[in-house]
């Protein structure tokens, strides 16, 4: 082992003659892994809310929509389609409700909004009636159940363009269904048929990719083949980058919290540079040169920045995977629930090593920026000065 790492490992199994020193460590020691362990969880649990939203939501909107005939490219992934904006009229109220119509035989049954609805109700939407199946939430907020008749009214513009006028139709309540998401506040779904003679439209085409990220590439590629298309980024690109935004702002925050705690090495290590002073000088006229004392010190403030590090990830894990455990029994205790008025029963995470890769290596490397002044400092001191002073 070279007289450089050797020193600095013992340094780790002495007692500092300073206890105020040994405090401080203690202290830096503490506040980095509580720092890592809360950046993972935040993280962890963001992930997992991102994950159930995009679930929620991304699995039941159409992934790209395009207004013509099949295009025969894609043929297999498409089913007919069509999506109106409807006012919701009840005898207790009116709403704004999307009108998804969709064709029950082309669509897959073990889709995130088939399996909502259920096949019992799918089957009550037929081409020759207008039945609605409508979101628990907004069934509930009104009081409408399954076999009330609801009114759908519709904008109906003149053909010269100058007039509007309201276009009334009757529908049935199919049921009712829930995805746990926003969309049982604005959906409702009926057959294709029915929805495109409400337009007086033809239908649409709705595409399922394997991937719904590459949406907005697919939608591009269509459209340059002279395609009027839209996808689900043009409705929610915004809701889901808010939510990217928000997890990167609490990962630069709490990456500040981590800087801190790091940066408080300086503070440990300048002070045991100032108690180890003799040391120093010693092993400066022993033949150490200025980059062994350096060495010395980074062996001492990356070993504790290695351990911090590594026991801060395995808290967080630890913490992130019985995130809901934990809440539960906080709830019992206090009476409060983070999820209250959600549509989450518990606290969904998601750890994803990528995310925690990322969080210990800019861990380590502020901590190892942190090393390096009072390393230098130690470096640069002259034996014979403070040799003399002794």
């Amino acid at each position: 082992m070279k007289a450089s790492a050797f020193v600095g490992m013992r340094y780790y199994r002495s007692r500092s003659s300073n206890r105020f020193v040994s405090l401080v460590t203690l202290v830096s020691f503490i506040g980095l892994v509580l720092g890592v362990a809360a950046l993972i969880v935040v993280v962890s649990v963001m992930n997992g809310f991102d994950r159930e939203l995009k679930t929620r939501i991304l699995g039941v909107v159409p992934h790209v929509i395009v207004k013509a005939a099949m295009p025969p490219e894609i043929a297999g992934k498409s089913a007919p389609f069509k999506s109106a904006d409807v006012m919701l009229v009840t005898r207790n109220g009116s709403h704004l409700l999307t009108l998804y119509g969709i064709d029950p035989l082309a669509e897959h049954p073990s889709g995130v909004l088939m399996q909502a609805i259920g096949q019992d109700k799918v089957e009550r939407l037929i081409p020759d009636q207008l039945r609605v199946v409508l979101g628990r939430s907004i069934a509930s907020r009104f009081g409408v159940q399954a076999g009330d008749s609801v009114n759908l009214v519709l904008p109906a513009v003149s053909a010269s363009g100058q007039n509007i006028s309201p276009q009334l139709s009757s529908a049935l309540v199919a049921g009712t269904f829930s995805v746990g998401s926003e969309m049982d506040y604005r959906l409702g779904v009926a057959h294709v048929s029915q929805v495109s003679q409400l337009l007086d439209e033809p239908a649409d085409v709705k595409l399922t990719l394997n991937n719904i990220f590459d949406a907005p590439m697919k939608a591009d590629d269509l459209r340059l083949k002279g395609y009027q298309v839209s996808s689900w980024v043009d409705d929610f690109g915004d809701f889901f980058q808010t939510v990217w935004m928000e997890k990167v702002m609490m990962f630069v925050l709490l990456t500040f919290v981590i800087a801190i705690a790091s940066f408080s090495i300086v503070s440990g290590l300048t002070m045991l540079v100032a108690t180890k002073r003799r040391d120093i000088a010693v092993l400066r006229t022993m033949g150490m040169t200025e980059q062994g004392v350096l060495k010395v010190f980074l062996v001492q403030g990356l070993g504790l920045a290695t351990v911090g590090v590594a026991s801060g990830c395995l808290l967080g894990l630890v913490l992130a995977a019985y995130a809901p455990s934990v809440m539960g029994i906080v709830e019992e205790l206090t009476g409060f629930s983070i999820v209250a008025g959600t549509y989450f029963d518990q606290i969904p995470t998601d750890i994803r090593w990528p995310d925690i890769f990322v969080i210990a290596i800019v861990t380590f490397l502020i901590s190892f920026a942190a090393t390096l002044y009072p390393s230098w400092r130690a470096a640069k001191l002259q034996p014979a000065a403070v040799l003399r002073n002794e």
